[in-house]
């Protein structure tokens, strides 16, 4: 959050538009009392933010006495031109497939009244883990590999985008005419999903694991370093002219679960939860993007 607010006023209104971010229709306020303690800002000022955002149209109170005041009517939109937000970052994958530049480049589009910023790094344990820790407030994964946090971390699964929407399809990828002589599979453990998806299709066989950045895989399995891996074939490969085959993962849960793109928060960072809603049209978000896969736009961000 920025300070470049010099007067208390300014303080006391950015205070009190970040606190109602996080709020909806119906919501009871905290008393005008508890809200000055917690900006450290007289009760006069205070109530006097309030009233101007009332006055800006930003929302509508209900007053009533002893039971409390309560919101009527709220404008998100408008909170946000008061809340003095100084950027918002979210962590995205590296932008090596199409899929991701008309993701990224969506997002960018449609938060296009405020800072919005992007850092790429690769894997998702690590976006996941630069999330929870604050130095980021978005990070972008698929539903499988948010899933796998979900229970025991501090994120949550604040819009999720649907199939395709992260990866076009996973597939077994191998020599031509060696499916039944793989002895050796590459996994890349920085890949939540590859590490995930190759371990339940190994399941019992007596194959083994060989350690191989995810962006490699194809030129090892050429090579002969390895006999397979998964990898996702919506890439603008060209696999039968390297002498490569796929096969299917289809009814696994899992690879469904891979190519669903999902855009996460803290669990407890409700005002960038609201920022999300508020911000963001998910139709028009997939339309952008298949507009970048498609060619049609160039992607921004």
């Amino acid at each position: 959050m920025s300070k470049t607010f010099i007067k208390k006023e300014g303080i006391a209104q950015s205070f009190l538009a970040r606190y109602l971010l996080a709020l909806q229709s119906g919501s009871r306020l905290k008393t005008i009392d508890e809200l000055a303690r917690e900006c450290e800002l007289s009760v006069g000022l205070m109530q006097s933010a309030l009233k101007d955002l009332e006055s800006f149209g930003a929302l509508k109170v209900v007053r009533r006495g002893r039971n409390g005041s309560f919101i009527d009517t709220i404008d998100h939109k408008q909170l946000l031109q008061f809340a003095n937000i100084d950027n918002v970052v979210c962590a995205m994958p590296l932008p090596y497939a199409r899929v991701y530049e008309g993701l990224a480049s969506g997002l960018k589009a449609q938060f296009v009244d405020m800072p919005f910023y992007f850092a790429h790094m690769r894997g998702a344990d690590i976006r996941v883990e630069c999330l929870e820790n604050g130095i980021y407030d978005l990070a972008v994964t698929s539903r499988l590999a948010a899933e796998q946090h979900l229970k025991q971390g501090n994120i949550y699964i604040a819009l999720a985008l649907g199939q395709q929407s992260y990866a076009e399809q996973h597939k077994l990828i191998f020599r031509q005419g060696q499916e039944k002589n793989i002895r050796r599979i590459g996994i890349d453990s920085t890949s939540a999903d590859q590490k995930i998806m190759t371990e339940e299709w190994v399941g019992g066989r007596e194959i083994e694991f060989v350690e191989v950045s995810y962006h490699e895989c194809l030129n090892k399995i050429v090579s002969g370093y390895i006999d397979a891996a998964i990898w996702n074939v919506g890439q603008g490969k060209t696999l039968e002219a390297l002498g490569l085959a796929t096969s299917s993962l289809s009814g696994s849960e899992s690879c469904y679960k891979a190519s669903e793109a999902v855009i996460l928060t803290r669990k407890d960072d409700k005002q960038i939860q609201q920022l999300v809603n508020t911000m963001l049209n998910r139709d028009a978000l997939l339309l952008h993007q298949q507009q970048v896969v498609a060619g049609q736009i160039e992607p921004t961000y």
